[in-house]
């Protein structure tokens, strides 16, 4: 039998979502896609980055692209499926 998963808090879930948006930030191909996908453009990311949706934002844009979600999590030395609690936590699905 295996233990279920510790569940993500919003705070761990946040922490992981900056922590993701500076690796996504920090490489010139994966921003330009991510302005590209979000329709955010450098003058209006500190703006969107107030909306109490903007972690979840993020988490979603990671957790739909598995090679990236697969790339960060190494990145950031933690596995996927944190960054899949992650965003369960910020965005929960309406079948909880």
């Amino acid at each position: 039998m295996h233990a279920l998963p510790q569940k993500t808090s919003a705070d761990e879930a946040e922490a992981l979502a900056v922590a993701a948006f500076s690796a996504i930030m920090g490489d010139e191909e994966r921003m330009s896609r991510f302005m590209a996908v979000s329709g955010l453009r450098p003058d209006t990311i500190r703006e969107a980055a107030g909306s109490p949706r903007f972690f979840a934002g993020i988490l979603d844009y990671v957790v739909a692209d598995e090679p990236l979600l697969i790339a960060l999590a190494s990145e950031m030395n933690v596995k996927p499926e944190r960054l899949m609690g992650a965003h369960m936590a910020l965005s929960p699905s309406e079948f909880e």
